[in-house]
């Protein structure tokens, strides 16, 4: 018996409790309150419905009435009263399913005639006689002592010394209101059933996006897999702009994720030349810290190592945060023409030992840009056309502005690149294997096309190996 009673209750909690998760479901909320806004409407337009049907039929029943009094009225106008009672009963005979009593009294209300279905015994219709006279006017409401249906009865004066009453009883017009609850109460209840199945689908399809996100974010958490995304319904509205929204968020995540990862493996990659350097050097002045001058060398070589070191960690930083887009660009109203100038003045200074040519042919043109970024940017370019072109070689930069689009080609008669290695140019610490023996950190490019996306362009080479590169940098216009 105990058993029995533990595995019972055991039953009525998990029944409870799945009750009360039931109740955290937002669809379920939601349907919930549309159901009980459905029984108040449903309530409220009931009882309006009611209120007109019952006066709808009590009109009814108080003119027809009426009508026969007044039938009856003109009869004995012009036939006597003995007319009117054959009248009464014929009409009792003949119109049996629509039951009435009919009493004639005199001045002092005193029944002379009363004829009434057999029926309706169970009223008390002696009761009329001792209503005052003054009073019988009114409509009379005559009760029943075995069930709650009345009749009701009107008076007309048919002369000085007869009244006439005629009533009907409400017992129609209370099955039909009794029946009209009734239906009433089952229609309700299969439209709630049906509004809260249909209410509870409907939300839950709606909210569809939102359990998806919810069960995203549980598997992200579980797993720290930020690949997942939320399946989208291509539908327009608020809950699909969310979705969309989430999963730019998300991406953006996990962008940022990989590149946290890709900096600490290209850290510590490429640190470990200068920093081993950097150690060597310190070994150095160590073991012999008597020779100062040993140990000034050590210093310095050290300090030099050191800037190297933080020079690349910039250089990895701001290309992290160009491509995350959190890099700050302070931009303004730049005169590019002005700065390609400046730059070719510092490279061609920088190449005049191997007599290389710089030529510039330019046409006015103003970005909102960064100057900084932007100087560093097309600087990096032209640092690589100098760097890789050979003694006596021209470089042509060319400056133009087609369809509002300002356009930026650098070409060069260096190395050139070979067809394998221009996709991963861009790429950080990527070299090509033709030119390892000139210096470089392999991060230039890349910080190129990081700096030139930030800036809503675009950046792409064409280059031929011992033929050269073209560089083209596209910009929009500045209006």
């Amino acid at each position: 018996m105990t058993r029995n009673c533990s595995i019972q209750s055991e039953v009525w909690d998990m029944y409870l409790k799945r009750i009360k998760n039931s109740f955290k479901k937002i669809h379920f909320r939601l349907a919930v309150i549309f159901s009980l806004i459905f029984i108040l409407s449903s309530g409220i337009l009931f009882a309006f419905s009611f209120l007109f049907l019952y006066n709808s039929m009590n009109n009814s029943e108080e003119d027809e009435t009426k009508r026969r009094l007044l039938n009856y009225w003109a009869l004995f106008q012009s036939n006597g009263i003995d007319m009117v009672i054959r009248e009464i009963d014929k009409e009792s005979f003949l119109y049996s399913d629509q039951p009435f009593f009919a009493r004639i009294a005199n001045k002092e209300n005193i029944t002379l005639f009363l004829r009434y279905p057999d029926a309706w015994s169970e009223y008390l219709l002696e009761e009329l006689e001792k209503i005052q006279v003054k009073d019988l006017d009114n409509t009379i409401v005559i009760k029943s002592g075995n069930s709650e249906n009345e009749l009701k009865a009107y008076t007309v004066h048919l002369s000085e010394d007869y009244y006439l009453q005629i009533g009907i009883s409400t017992a129609r017009s209370t099955h039909l209101l009794l029946l009209y609850k009734r239906n009433f109460v089952f229609l309700l209840l299969g439209l709630l059933i049906l509004g809260f199945g249909a209410g509870a689908f409907f939300s839950g399809r709606f909210l569809s996006p939102v359990r998806s996100l919810n069960s995203t974010l549980k598997d992200i958490i579980a797993t720290g897999d930020f690949s997942k995304r939320i399946t989208e319904r291509g539908v327009d509205d608020d809950l699909e702009e969310i979705s969309i929204l989430f999963n730019q968020m998300l991406k953006r995540t996990e962008t940022l994720i990989f590149q946290m990862k890709n900096n600490l493996d290209i850290v510590a990659h490429d640190l470990r030349t200068p920093i081993t350097i950097f150690r060597g050097y310190a070994e150095q002045a160590i073991r012999d810290p008597e020779n100062f001058q040993a140990t000034g060398e050590a210093l310095s070589a050290s300090l030099e190592q050191s800037e190297k070191i933080i020079s690349m960690l910039n250089i990895i930083m701001d290309i992290s945060e160009a491509e995350s887009g959190t890099l700050k660009l302070k931009k303004e109203n730049l005169d590019l023409e002005q700065l390609v100038k400046s730059l070719v003045e510092m490279y061609t200074f920088i190449g005049e030992e191997r007599r290389i040519t710089i030529n510039l042919d330019s046409v006015k043109c103003r970005i909102n840009a960064d100057p900084v970024r932007i100087r560093q940017a097309i600087g990096n370019i032209l640092d690589n056309a100098v760097k890789y072109s050979p003694n006596n070689s021209i470089i042509n930069i060319d400056l133009k502005i087609i369809d509002q689009q300002i356009i930026l080609i650098i070409q060069d008669k260096g190395f050139g690149i070979s067809k394998e290695d221009i996709p991963f140019i861009w790429d950080r610490l990527y070299r090509s294997p033709g030119v390892t023996n000139i210096s470089g950190s392999g991060l230039g490019l890349s910080l190129v096309k990081a700096i030139v996306t930030a800036h809503k362009g675009s950046v792409n080479v064409e280059s031929t190996p011992g033929t050269g590169s073209v560089f083209t940098i596209r910009f929009q216009e500045k209006n």
